[in-house]
């Protein structure tokens, strides 16, 4: 059981892994650039009278989106909000340049996060997640077993059926 629990473990991490890995390279590739296109339009919107801050405000809020549906994607480990973030990925290289990056991103994370929920979803089901920790388990049964066979709680109701329940036996 233990060989069992340790192969379990070792794909948890694999998994996690892959969660912490797509979590970062949607923050690397979205909020930098929102960050940037928001300094970039205020200062071009100061300094020309212009509608591009529209485009620059646009770059920024979907730079925001596809973080955040890939950040759900990640958190829910669900693939709906991958296909939503390769949809924003795709209007947002219709509007500038860096959406190809998204895309290819969005791409190889729906493939990733694919096999990965399915290992999660067959970790779910198995005993002893999320520690897979044999003692833990041992621990957790022995915490079972005192709670249905309190020695505390038995010994009251010993002494309430013992006792009549009158003042006048005292």
């Amino acid at each position: 059981m233990e060989n069992n629990y340790f192969k379990n473990r070792k794909m948890l991490r694999r998994c996690e892994r892959i969660y912490k890995f797509i979590f970062l390279a949607y923050f690397i590739s979205c909020v930098p650039p929102a960050l940037i296109s928001l300094i970039y339009g205020t200062l071009y919107s100061a300094s020309v009278d212009d509608n591009s801050t529209i485009f620059f405000a646009a770059t920024m809020i979907l730079l925001l989106v596809i973080f955040a549906t890939g950040y759900f994607s990640v958190y829910k480990k669900e693939l709906k909000f991958t296909y939503m973030s390769l949809l924003f990925a795709i209007t947002l290289s219709l509007v500038n340049i860096i959406g190809v990056i998204h895309i290819l991103i969005g791409v190889i994370s729906a493939i990733l996060l694919k096999f990965t929920n399915k290992s999660y979803q067959y970790l779910e089901q198995q005993d002893g997640f999320p520690y897979f920790n044999e003692r833990f388990e041992e621990n957790k049964n022995n915490l079972n077993e005192y709670i249905n066979n309190n020695p505390y709680q038995q010994t009251m109701e010993r002494y309430k059926n013992a006792s009549s329940g009158k003042m006048d036996d005292i």
